[in-house]
């Protein structure tokens, strides 16, 4: 095995991501080392870019959708073995605190975050604790296991705990992309009836292959009357807005019934302002989402090796391209989430 191995490093915000040669890390004691087979790309990732995430210290190696095979593993490893398939949770946690007691790992006092606080995944090796190794059928493709803790994990998060959507309910989706796609699986799962948004026709006709009940092209048409129409007037009762602007943050609550839940899952503007005696008089809810739990990774994995849903992968590219990649992501042409694929030589 090379000693050195590639990795992409964020040096400066504003800036591409420069393809670096880097030691190959040794796992220490609780630690597995990770060949990295694909790594997916997310806004966040654009987010780290432009510097909105404050607790990114530079330089480092950003990535928090991985899927590899455990490569080598530290003193004191019980649980997975080398040759082992996993995704990595993202989250690090302290395991004391009282959300980490009450199962609530996603808001961990100590969190640290793989990908954020510490190097992450656009590498072709990755040191991660045992704890947060979670191994998957090794049937799976690579490229699928990346969405497991944060493009699916995240809108199962969403729909299940925070949103609590029973059977019946009418959901939209607003803005089906990376998350979004995965999202309306989900919905469909719980026993929704999914609606789903976009400005681009392309985006639209994925969304009915993923099972969405309604679609509607917001550039075209009016979203309230499409949704007042198709409801008879009873709107939604759940909005799960992976946008996060202020502009949708009070559509959304424009779009729900009394007694509706509004899921912020995307984050760009700092601020919104709304009319509180609207949310106050229809009993409306702003509910926030961030990440997913350990348990629901492992729910969520179970769902997929169960052929309940397959996540959903617009492009894979090779690691090499990760700035052409992301490019793609900015201009608004990606169609989903795009996937690294590092190409490992022959006996690396």
């Amino acid at each position: 095995m090379s000693v050195k191995m590639k990795a992409a490093v964020l040096e400066e915000f504003h800036k591409a991501l420069v393809i670096k040669e880097k030691e190959i890390p040794e796992p220490g004691p609780g630690e597995v080392r990770v060949k990295v087979m694909a790594s997916g790309l997310c806004v966040s990732d654009i987010h780290i870019q432009d510097g909105i995430i404050n607790t990114v210290h530079l330089p480092y190696t950003p990535g928090h959708e991985m899927a590899g095979i455990i490569d080598k593993i530290g003193e004191g490893v019980t649980t997975v073995k080398t040759g082992d398939h996993i995704t990595a949770a993202i989250d690090i946690i302290c395991g004391n605190c009282k959300y980490c007691r009450t199962g609530r790992t996603n808001l961990c006092e100590k969190l640290v975050r793989i990908g954020f606080e510490r190097d992450g995944s656009h590498e072709e090796y990755c040191i991660i604790p045992e704890e947060n190794a979670f191994k998957v059928a090794d049937w799976i493709p690579f490229e699928q296991v990346t969405g497991f803790p944060d493009a699916v994990g995240c809108m199962y998060n969403a729909i299940k705990n925070v949103a609590k959507v029973k059977p019946g309910e009418r959901v939209l989706i607003l803005g089906v992309g990376g998350l979004g796609m995965n999202a309306i699986q989900l919905a469909r799962i719980f026993g929704a009836e999914v609606f789903a948004t976009s400005r681009r026709t392309e985006k639209l006709e994925i969304a009915k292959q993923m099972g969405a009940d309604h679609v509607i092209n917001t550039k075209t048409e009016n979203l309230a009357e499409r949704i007042k129409e198709i409801t008879g007037g009873e709107m939604l009762d759940v909005v799960i807005d992976n946008i996060g602007i202020r502009d949708s943050i009070n559509d959304s609550l424009k779009l729900v019934c009394a007694g509706g839940r509004v899921i912020v899952t995307g984050y760009y503007d700092p601020q919104f302002v709304t009319d509180y005696q609207d949310i106050m008089k229809f009993e409306k809810q702003i509910l926030g989402m961030r990440g997913m739990t350990r348990q629901d990774l492992a729910e969520v994995i179970r769902l997929v090796e169960n052929h309940r849903m397959t996540p959903y992968v617009y492009k894979t590219m090779p690691f090499e391209k990760i700035n052409e990649a992301l490019q793609e992501m900015r201009n608004g042409k990606a169609l989903g989430r795009i996937v690294l694929l590092m190409n490992h030589k022959e006996g690396e």
